[in-house]
């Protein structure tokens, strides 16, 4: 796939009103290098290995000649080509292999000197179902990533700024992918984006197969016939459409894209907040929206944070389309609650799973995880996850139920 910066967000923050969070003492200090890894398809803790990375990479190359130091300007000359090519990582390795290594279909890459790249894997997928985690898995890792991003962004304490190029690119990721995606009553043009790869279309044609009871195996490898005939098919592209469009009106996006050319690209400062609206106690509120592609259904979440001093408290509401039924789910979680030297996280997570012409699954669906990162005298540190939850898809995590993990080493260098 192709990835293109885009600068769209920049644009429209100038309609936000930024109200920022009381600075830390010390914003010259970058965040502790992170390195983890957790059950499949652990999307989260390998997006936040890939962050570090952006970290790593942007303050090598800003330290050569103390060029950061002395052209604070420049940095976007680094860091948007840095983001745009470890966003690959995200996609291709935690999204479509951590997909592909779930179902034990044993992934490989190919990374091109274009910014492209692609996954493969030894054999097919064995249900379509598997087809259509995998084809979007890609857009899921990216949206995992983001999210975790947006609520660093949001600590009394913010994040490294040159982690918001890759912030903006893997969060528009899904957007762009869709737009790029042709209208399958274009027939034969949709026809050769599945067979070139597309992501969207492939998704798409998996979705049809799991309905009408296709071979996964023609869908793999580009010989599925698609039945052009089928209105679910362009009601489905619809809604599809629909979360792309939802997941590019982020309003807490657009404000920490504007922060970062604010604080960290004009002011100079390592560490970089997305914006809130000031209420009682010294609390912030922010607005997020951003979507997922299911086996069965498109989400839409709506989020609501809390930006607090002691970390970031999130309610959500989750709209699941299947294009036959609706119905909702709804969570809570804290992200980076200090307590003592550490900090903690936790969420919980309810759905109800929407009647589908896939026929997948029905009922309901739940989750819920708890994490601890610390940080011994401000230098080494551990960082591990736990969780368990019922089948069924919600981003990033299992589609299998039962418990998962993930455990990562924080160092500062």
């Amino acid at each position: 796939m192709r990835h293109a910066v885009l600068l769209l967000t920049f644009s429209i923050s100038t309609l936000f009103a930024p109200v920022l969070h009381a600075q830390p003492a010390d914003l010259s200090t970058w965040e502790p290098s992170f390195l983890g890894y957790g059950t499949e398809p652990e999307m989260d803790y390998g997006g936040r290995t890939v962050m570090s990375l952006q970290s790593a990479v942007s303050r090598g190359i800003g330290a050569i000649g103390h060029i950061e130091e002395k052209h604070p300007g420049l940095a976007p000359v680094w860091e948007f080509p840095a983001a745009a090519a470890l966003v690959l990582i995200q996609h291709e390795v935690d999204g479509h292999g951590g997909r592909g290594r779930e179902y034990g279909l044993s992934p490989s890459y190919s990374f091109n000197y274009d910014f492209s790249a692609a996954t493969g894997t030894q054999r097919p997928p064995r249900t379509n179902e598997g087809n259509a985690l995998i084809g979007s898995g890609g857009t899921e890792a990216d949206q995992v990533m983001a999210h975790r991003t947006l609520l660093d962004l949001l600590r009394p304490e913010g994040a490294d700024g040159a982690k918001v190029p890759l912030l903006l690119i893997s969060k528009l990721d899904l957007t762009v992918y869709v737009a790029q995606t042709r209208n399958p009553d274009r027939g034969e043009d949709f026809l050769d984006q599945y067979q070139d790869g597309n992501d969207m279309a492939y998704y798409l044609l998996s979705r049809q197969a799991q309905r009408r009871g296709a071979d996964p195996a023609a869908v793999w490898s580009g010989a599925y016939t698609a039945d052009f005939a089928d209105p679910l098919l362009g009601t489905t592209y619809n809604d599809m459409r629909a979360t792309a469009l939802w997941n590019l009106l982020d309003p807490t996006l657009a404000g920490a894209v504007f922060n970062y050319f604010r604080q960290h690209v004009l002011g100079g400062q390592v560490r970089v907040h997305a914006p809130v609206l000031r209420v009682a106690g010294g609390a912030g509120l922010a607005l997020g929206t951003r979507g997922a592609l299911g086996p069965q259904e498109v989400s839409r979440f709506l989020d609501l944070h809390a930006a607090t001093r002691r970390g970031v408290f999130t309610v959500y509401v989750r709209d699941l389309d299947s294009s036959v039924d609706r119905t909702y789910g709804f969570g809570a979680a804290v992200h980076g609650f200090r307590v003592g030297g550490a900090e903690l996280g936790l969420a919980a997570d309810s759905w109800d799973e929407p009647a589908s012409r896939e026929r997948i699954r029905t009922g309901n669906g739940w989750n819920a995880t708890a994490e601890i990162d610390t940080l011994f005298q401000d230098r080494w540190g551990f960082s591990a996850k736990i969780g368990t939850k019922s089948a069924g898809f919600f981003p990033g995590l299992p589609i299998a139920d039962g418990a998962y993990v993930g455990f990562g080493l924080r160092g500062v260098w």
